[in-house]
């Protein structure tokens, strides 16, 4: 698949997954009952199958607020993205770690194609949703989007803004 379907597909993910936050703002009844896990490890391993990678980990800073770390890792033909950031997230509903999250995220970017690559650091912001599932409630289920506009490098001046967005993050709650 070449580079612009995969952008066209993106794009329209994007779109659907900006569309249903109302909806899933709606559906918070309010206040949650707690998660009993401190942190989260996932990934989304569908997107291996195209050469993207993503992984996250999360721990509860606070009953509404968590920290943590992401990696990305995008090959498309000649074009390599890797990211590495920093996040903290807000739970509105007073459970950390599960339902409607609102962030922001910091981190170093690295591009380069056959010609060219440049290191910028992006800050941005994240809006979306964990389910933890199971008798346990450790199994992770997250999907998610957001924006991070990137700074410093080689960008001319140029305004860089790029779409932050987990399509289905499965991973272990613990």
């Amino acid at each position: 698949m070449s580079a612009a379907p995969r952008l066209l597909c993106s794009l329209v993910l994007t779109a659907a997954l900006i569309g249903a936050a109302p909806a899933i703002a709606r559906a918070q009844g309010g206040t949650q009952v707690p998660v009993p896990h401190e942190q989260t490890v996932s990934a989304n391993p569908f997107l291996l199958i195209v050469g993207w990678f993503n992984a996250e980990y999360e721990r509860k800073l606070t009953p509404r607020t968590t920290w943590g770390l992401s990696a990305s890792y995008l090959d498309i033909d000649e074009f390599d993205y890797v990211n590495g950031a920093a996040l903290v997230r807000f739970y509105p509903q007073g459970a950390a770690l599960s339902g409607l999250f609102v962030g922001g995220r910091a981190g170093v970017h690295r591009v380069s194609d056959d010609d060219e690559s440049g290191v910028a650091f992006g800050v941005g912001f994240e809006l979306g949703y964990n389910w933890l599932l199971g008798a346990d409630r450790n199994f992770d289920i997250s999907i998610g989007a957001g924006a991070t506009r990137l700074f410093g490098a080689d960008l001319e001046g140029d305004s860089v803004t790029i779409p932050q967005i987990r399509l289905v993050n499965i991973g272990y709650a613990f």
